[in-house]
């Protein structure tokens, strides 16, 4: 069976490589492969293929979903990726390096989460923010519950379905163009990239 599964192998393979998972245990199930992505460093990868994720053990909140749906299809479930736009705003206790980036002000953004339309009903999920970012006030997904939703990392402004076949990034890149102004998809980059940071130098 684990043939048919090659992305869900690359996955076990790169988590046993980075002491995360017994190598010669079987291939994780569904939510153990929801917790892998889920606590991926929240940081850039330079693809959006699902393979390269892996290899890249990072992704933000649009590549980790990319990454999740090519993973639940592989096991025959479907998922819809959903954007939103939002505003983040700092927790206080968030470093103070974000606080700072912040300014006081909140940090425009669009978002990406899955609607899976599992067997028990479709849920909300959300694989952003690693168990480790729970420290820092953000909220943090600790269980996969069939048919029940999750809590979402942001509070959504407004809210879309990506079409089927379209380019998540693409799709992202053309909101962000539509909504915000340079200044404030410049802010928003700074604060993505030192959120980045962050987590790959906490490791």
């Amino acid at each position: 069976m684990s043939s048919a599964l090659p992305l869900t192998r690359l996955l076990h393979e790169e988590a046993a490589a980075r002491g995360l998972r017994d190598p010669q245990a079987p291939l994780p199930d569904i939510p153990e492969v929801f917790a892998l992505v889920r606590d991926m460093p929240y940081a850039r990868a330079s693809t959006h293929d699902p393979a390269g994720i892996v290899r890249e053990w990072r992704g933000t909140c649009s590549t980790k979903h990319e990454l999740l749906a090519a993973l639940l299809a592989e096991r025959g479930v479907s998922s819809t990726v959903i954007a939103c736009t939002q505003e983040i705003t700092p927790p206080p206790g968030a470093p103070a390096e974000l606080l700072a980036l912040a300014g006081g002000r909140p940090v425009v953004d669009v978002h990406n989460y899955l609607i899976v339309h599992a067997p028990q009903g479709d849920m909300v999920v959300d694989a952003t923010w690693p168990l480790s970012a729970a420290q820092a006030g953000l909220p943090v997904n600790a269980e996969w519950r069939w048919g029940e939703d999750q809590q979402l990392a942001c509070t959504p402004l407004e809210t879309w379905a990506v079409p089927a076949g379209e380019s998540v990034a693409d799709f992202k890149a053309r909101l962000l163009r539509e909504r915000y102004t340079p200044e404030e998809l410049e802010r928003r980059d700074a604060f993505i990239r030192e959120v980045g940071r962050l987590f790959l130098t906490s490791r």
